[in-house]
Order: C-alpha cells, then sequence, then structure tokens
C-alpha cells in the first residue's frame, strides 16, 4: 500500500510556476528529445543486428557528457555487459524494442527478465535504464525516471510513495500516474502542462536546491487558485443543459451511495459521459476502469474464478484468476487518497444475480468484509471505489434489474425530452456544425413526437454528434441506423413507418407549421386525408 505523506499540491504547483519556461526547455526537455533522438538510431542497429551494434550502444545508447540520465558508475556496469554478453543483451534490447502495441509494463517486464542483476542492482535503479530506452517508444509518453526526484515530489504534494518491494513495473507505473495527476492538478489551477514529457522535467527541476525556497515562499505566502476545471465547466464541454445541478447531483449520489446508473434510450450519451465525468473525479483515467455486461457473462469474469492455462510441462491446468471487479478494487485499497470508478456499461444485460452473487451485500455494506465463492481471504469493496452503470431502457431485459439492484443503486434519466439531455444536439450542432445542419435538431425533435407513445423508444442525441457530419452522413445515419431501430420498436405497426421518412420529416419540421401534431393543427392529416392516428 502506497505510504500517505504530507504534502501539498496548492504550494507544490505555486512552485512550479516560478520556473522559468526557456530554463526548463534548456535543461530538461531539448536534452531529453536529443537522448531519444540518438537511441532511435541505436534502435534501428539493433532490431536490424548491425555489424556495429555494440559500439552505438556504447556509445549513443549510454549517454554521457552535459546530460546524464545514468550516472557515471551504471554507465561503467552497462559498457561491461555489453562487451562480455553481447548476445545477451542484443536479445534484451530487442524485447523491449520491439515493434509492436505492447503496453510500456509488458516491454519493462521483457527487459528486466533478461537484464541480470549482477549487472545493476535495486528496481530503482534499473527502471532509470529501462526508463530511458522507453523514450524511443514515445518520449512524451515515457519520460525517463529517477527515484530521487519522484520521491521529493511524492512527499512534497502527499500523492504517496509506491510500496517498498515495488518492481520496476509498479515503480513506473506509479511515476506515471502521479505524471497524469500532476497534469490534472495544475490544469484545474490554469495550468497547462501539455503532456509527461513536461510534467517529468518539472518534477526534475524541482529537486533543485533553490525550490524547497520557493515553497517556503509560498508556506509564507499562501495560493489562492481558482478552480477552472470545474462540473460547470465540464458539462459546457459535454453540451449538456442546467450544468449547475446535473453533474453536481450525479456527484452528490456518487459520495452517498457510492453507485449509481444512468439509463435512458440509446443514444443519450450515457457512457461518454459516465466516462469523462469518471476521468474528471478521479483525476486520471488510470483510475477509471470500463467493463460491458452480456449474457454470457458470468461471476468468474467479473469477480474471480478459474481459468484454463498450460502449464510448464505443456498440460493444461486451472488457475485462479481476478476479474476486474477485484482488480479495481485492489488498485483503490492501494491509493485510499484517490477515487477509482469501475463503469459497467450495459449492465441490465447481464444475468445479474449470476454475475454479481455476494456483490449484493458489498455493495450495500461497504465497511464489512465477506469470503468469496473461491477465496478464503476476506474481501471487502473499498469506500474510495465507486461504480457507473448505463442502462438502455429500450432494451427488454431491463426487466431483469430486480428490486434488490435497485436498492443499492441510484437511478439517472437520461432521455432526449428532458433536461439535460434535451439541448444536447441543438448545442452541438451549433459549436460543429455548418449553419445550414441546424434542421437535424428538428428533424429529430420531430421524430421523438412522432414516438411520444413509445418514450423508450425515442432517437438520442450522439447518431449524429460525428465530424463532417452533412446531408449525406445525416441521410445515411437515417437510413442504416435510425429506421432499423424504429422498425424495430413498431413491429406490427408498419403503416406508420412512413411518417418517418426523413425528407418528410424534414420539410414538416422546417415548415412554418411546425409543432403541429403536438398543437393538433394541419399536419394532423395523413395522405389519404383521414386523421392521423398519432397518439398524444
Amino acid at each position: 500500500m502506497a505510504t500517505e505523506m504530507t504534502g501539498d499540491w496548492d504550494k507544490f504547483i505555486r512552485g512550479i510556476q516560478t520556473i522559468d519556461p526557456a530554463e526548463l526547455q534548456r535543461d530538461e526537455i531539448a536534452p531529453k528529445l536529443k537522448v531519444s533522438y540518438r537511441l532511435k538510431q541505436v534502435q534501428e542497429a539493433v532490431l536490424r543486428e548491425d555489424a556495429g551494434w555494440q559500439d552505438l550502444v556504447k556509445t549513443r545508447g549510454i549517454p554521457s557528457g552535459t546530460y546524464p540520465i545514468i550516472n557515471v558508475n551504471g554507465q561503467i556496469a552497462l559498457r561491461n555487459w555489453v562487451n562480455q554478453s553481447p548476445d545477451e543483451v542484443l536479445k534484451a534490447l530487442q524485447a523491449v524494442w520491439v515493434p509492436s502495441d505492447l503496453s510500456e509494463s509488458a516491454r519493462i517486464r521483457a527487459f528486466s527478465e533478461l537484464f541480470p542483476r549482477d549487472v545493476m542492482g535495486g528496481a530503482g535503479t534499473r527502471l532509470t535504464v529501462i526508463s530511458q530506452l522507453l523514450m524511443v517508444i514515445d518520449v512524451e509518453m515515457y519520460p525517463p525516471y529517477k527515484t530521487q526526484a519522484f520521491r521529493l515530489a511524492y512527499d512534497r504534494t502527499g500523492y504517496g510513495r509506491p510500496p517498498k518491494n515495488a518492481d520496476e513495473v509498479a515503480l513506473y507505473e506509479h511515476a506515471l500516474n502521479f505524471l497524469d495527476r500532476f497534469i490534472w492538478e495544475a490544469k484545474v489551477r490554469g495550468l497547462e502542462l501539455g503532456n509527461r514529457l513536461v510534467a517529468q522535467g518539472l518534477v526534475w527541476k524541482s529537486k533543485e536546491d533553490d525550490f524547497w525556497n520557493r515553497l517556503t515562499d509560498c508556506e509564507e505566502n499562501p495560493p489562492s487558485f481558482p478552480r477552472l476545471l470545474d462540473l460547470d465547466k465540464l458539462a459546457e464541454e459535454l453540451f449538456l443543459t442546467e450544468p449547475d445541478d446535473f453533474l453536481e447531483n450525479i456527484e452528490a449520489l456518487l459520495d452517498d451511495k457510492k453507485q449509481v446508473i444512468f439509463q435512458g434510450p440509446p443514444g443519450t450519451g450515457k457512457t461518454y459521459i459516465a466516462q469523462a465525468l469518471a476521468n474528471h473525479l478521479a483525476g486520471s483515467e488510470e483510475r477509471v476502469t470500463l467493463v460491458q455486461f452480456h449474457p454470457s457473462y458470468a461471476y468468474e469474469d467479473f469477480v474471480q474464478g478459474f481459468r484454463p492455462k498450460t502449464g510448464e510441462d505443456g498440460q493444461p491446468r486451472l488457475e485462479l484468476k481476478d476479474g476486474p471487479l477485484r482488480q479495481v478494487a485492489e488498485q483503490a485499497k492501494d491509493e485510499p487518497g484517490e477515487k477509482h470508478f469501475l463503469i459497467i456499461d450495459e449492465i441490465n444485460r447481464g444475468q445479474l444475480s449470476k454475475v454479481l452473487g455476494e456483490l449484493y451485500f458489498l455493495l450495500e455494506y461497504r465497511d464489512k468484509e465477506m469470503r468469496l465463492q473461491y477465496s478464503d481471504e476476506p474481501f471487502s469493496l473499498p469506500k474510495n471505489l465507486y461504480i457507473i452503470g448505463t442502462m438502455n431502457t429500450a432494451d427488454r431485459s431491463i426487466a431483469l434489474v430486480d428490486a434488490a439492484l435497485r436498492r443499492r443503486f441510484y437511478f439517472v434519466e437520461f432521455h432526449p425530452d428532458r433536461e439535460p439531455v434535451r439541448e444536447v444536439l441543438r448545442r452541438w450542432l451549433q459549436a460543429n456544425a455548418p449553419s445550414d445542419m441546424q434542421w437535424v435538431a428538428n428533424v429529430v425533435e420531430r421524430a421523438n413526437e412522432l414516438l411520444k407513445d413509445d418514450r423508450h423508444a425515442a432517437i438520442g442525441p450522439s447518431y449524429f454528434m460525428k465530424d463532417g457530419l452533412d446531408e449525406t452522413m445525416v441521410k445515411r445515419i437515417w437510413e442504416h441506423s435510425v429506421l432499423p431501430y424504429i422498425e424495430e420498436r413498431r413491429f406490427g405497426d408498419e403503416d406508420r413507418l412512413g411518417d418517418f421518412d426523413l425528407d418528410k420529416l424534414k420539410s414538416k419540421a422546417n415548415s412554418p407549421t411546425e409543432g403541429a401534431v403536438e398543437n393538433g393543427d394541419t399536419d394532423a392529416e395523413n395522405e389519404d386525408g383521414g386523421e392521423s392516428d398519432v397518439s398524444d
């Protein structure tokens, strides 16, 4: 578990703002970009296994001079390793530099397994070397690591250090999570850092002796930062109406019961808003996990269960593996000062009593422990783990949500005829589409009026919130997405499908008699001259 230290983000970031940007670029950013460029040449030679790859590793891959990331003793140890075990070094470098979509954790683990501990010992020292190699992959995403600089930053901000027995992977993940948190904390105080490389450069500059004096000055003159990225700002970015109430209300519901479900017709932005709100409240995407339920999803997939695995002898065997719920719970326990979120998309599509099992109890009693089906160890849901489910009310499986689950969740309605969803499409079109495309919002409203006798069949705004929206795209979306959905909802009532012809809706929505269906005026006649059968 991370050790919480006393610290102050306000004071730390006030000190950061005293660092000269030109000095930061000269001392930290430019040298690392140069190292990354030099390493790229080494990487290409290593992957091709060129004859001179060893010399390149020793001269360009282990930089010294004015900007040594690795200290002198480390440089000597690495050059000796290259001289004594070139085949071993080549294999290790190829493992970390292989062109693929491997995560940084997988690359670190692959190199570590081939990096002898008699060459270099402690996890922090080894990570300094490995993180330098990762700069080739993307220096802005994977900046180098130094233990002392990060420890000082952890302590000064109160972020908390990683566990004492953390390996290279855990140390680097902790450092990257800190940089993400640093970027977010700076942003809400009006300071845009841009990427992890800039944040890491500021961390390294902050370890200089005079930085402590700047923090002392901040203590004598406490900073007062405006909260620029508040929930009302987030609501504006999401084109929601009534920004002061809606998201704040959801935050209050989460603080009270720890779990909510967003429910409404498809296309109303439930999942998108769940992710945006969770990222905002957690302060980092790293603390937000998304899973999706489906009819074949089981307790063993979600919580814990035995999974097949091939043993070292090549024989199949079963291994007890944690599902996303247990994984997220453990992460939350390791960071008690941070909010962690689990988003369950389409929560009603799973067989909930089968998937959740004893979690029915734990969801309601966060301060209690109980033993899980496959484990003798007591387990509980930490109070800093929040759950947001999404539920499509047009899906008939909504009936599977029983009263026991409803008692454990708050429910938040997302519907096109209610705030805050009602004006989302119109606002988005005004901000992102040509002025001659505003009719799309009128058409959707018109179609939803025709569907008001089946409220959960309403058409949500997200169908049309797409870059480059034009009339051709609208017709394609309407024909291949909206109409099939309406036909499925109106099965057995095909005579009325003609009312949903796009051109007809567009003509009526743009006519002076727009809204006549609602008011019972001239548009209440069908093409055969009879009265409309649209329900009120």
